[in-house]
């Protein structure tokens, strides 16, 4: 008897599908994501969102060009470095690890979560050369929230279903990501 198995979904349906239900892609499919692959999203995402930012405040004669570059690396290594230290954190918290969850399982559906974002600050950037727009806020900050649903989801199965901490952690770990861009604006970069 030849038994078949499961089609696997290339990882760019799997990203889409995070935006989208990210409940199932968390339950199902996150162990065929390999963590570079995500970080490559959320690290992307974040480059977009600092490089808005650093659009934004050159219009306004706050910053200089190379600055604005110096922020879009930043953006990078908060993609990634810091996406990857907030799901370390949660993992953490939620005890991921008693549920059989690794630190890579962690780390990927955090960073995949940022599917959502990396759309919305692609199409902030466009917007922002297309037409002038000062978009950080109006696309950066609404794609960053978008992925709280995917954080909380990746939360929550960690966490073992426990719905009012799952809520709590992920609004903390939004909160720290917000709070950190934000500051990053108020040093003068």
């Amino acid at each position: 008897m030849n038994a078949t198995a499961p089609a696997v979904q290339p990882r760019w349906k799997v990203a889409l599908s995070m935006m989208i239900n990210p409940g199932e892609v968390v339950k199902n499919q996150m162990s065929q994501v390999p963590w570079p692959f995500s970080l490559l999203i959320s690290g992307l995402s974040f480059t977009l969102f600092f490089l808005q930012t650093g659009l934004d405040m050159l219009r306004t004669g706050q910053i200089n060009t190379s600055t604005v570059v110096l922020i879009t690396m930043l953006g990078l290594v908060y993609g990634t470095v810091g996406i990857a230290l907030i799901a370390a954190m949660a993992w953490a918290l939620a005890q991921g690890s008693e549920r059989s969850y690794t630190i890579d399982w962690a780390i990927s559906s955090f960073a995949l979560g940022y599917s959502a974002t990396l759309i919305y600050a692609l199409l902030g950037v466009i917007f922002s050369l297309a037409f002038g727009w000062k978009t950080a806020v109006a696309f950066g900050v609404t794609g960053v929230l978008w992925a709280l649903r995917p954080t909380l989801f990746t939360v929550r199965q960690m966490s073992g279903d426990r719905i009012a901490f799952s809520i709590a952690l992920a609004t903390l770990c939004g909160a720290i990501l917000l709070f950190g861009w934000a500051l990053l604006g108020r040093l003068g970069f």
